[in-house]
């Protein structure tokens, strides 16, 4: 295998390798994954940012809004302006920029015959509500039974992912990736705990911060409250803004923001 270099980026947690280049196949990708996971004990995820084009290929395939954020960062060296790229997992080019503030954003469409993107589901007794977004399927789960796992999370990691890991598999779906938002009131605001499974390259993280997550939460609000604007406080502490753009019927589009360091 040829030899590769990479950057650490961080997103407001969730920290994100990008490898240089996109000339590895699938098996040298779970390879460079493994390797880097190795090695950065606090780096969650890997995506190879092609040194041609505006490409994003995450290493199992899955769609990361993070790592997106993280790519269009780097491609822009940190300055203020716009793209337009192309992410592993999503369906559609995705414009995003640095703006004058330094905050990291991405606008993604959503295709209006995908618009029923939530049902409500049953994962061994408990009430969920599923979003299906391109590249990852996201689990959301009401207060209520989100604090047993949290708890559990502090104490017992380990078993607690296991739990977690046992419900993301009963869900059937072509996509690389699944997560469960364990979801937390912190005085007026609303904190997500996420954990996320990349099929293709079995990783299991309780996540320092998660962007699909975010976004799948701000689409569940917004069908059951309207609320179009939501900031989530992630498990580092920092904030994810999520904008939502539609109207009663449909989600037209959607911004994801915050820093990259």
């Amino acid at each position: 295998m040829k030899d590769y270099n990479y950057k650490i980026l961080n997103p407001g947690g969730n920290k994100t390798a990008l490898v240089y280049g996109t000339d590895f196949t699938k098996a040298e990708k779970a390879k460079i994954n493994n390797e880097i996971l190795d090695v950065n004990s606090d780096v969650e995820q890997v995506g190879f940012l092609s040194e041609t084009q505006n490409r994003l290929e995450m290493a199992g395939g899955e769609f990361c809004a993070n790592a997106t954020r993280c790519a269009i960062y780097e491609i822009l060296n940190g300055e203020q302006g716009e793209i337009q790229i192309t992410v592993s997992g999503y369906n559609a080019p995705i414009v995003g920029g640095v703006n004058k503030d330094g905050i990291v954003y991405a606008f993604l469409q959503i295709d209006k015959e995908k618009n029923d993107l939530i049902q409500k589901i049953i994962l061994k007794n408990i009430n969920c509500y599923l979003v299906k977004l391109d590249g990852i399927w996201q689990v959301i789960m009401n207060e209520r039974d989100s604090k047993k796992y949290i708890n559990m999370l502090k104490t017992n990691e380990n078993k607690a992912k296991k739990i977690l890991k046992e419900l993301m598999s009963s869900i059937i779906t072509k996509e690389k990736a699944i997560g469960i938002m364990l979801i937390e009131k912190e005085k007026k605001d609303i904190k997500i705990n996420p954990v996320v499974w990349v099929k293709t390259v079995d990783t299991l993280y309780y996540e320092t911060a998660c962007g699909s997550g975010s976004l799948a939460y701000a689409i569940y609000n917004y069908t059951q409250n309207r609320g179009k604007n939501v900031d989530l406080i992630q498990p580092s502490g920092y904030k994810i803004s999520v904008n939502i753009f539609g109207n009663k019927k449909t989600i037209q589009s959607v911004k994801i923001s915050g820093i990259v360091i």
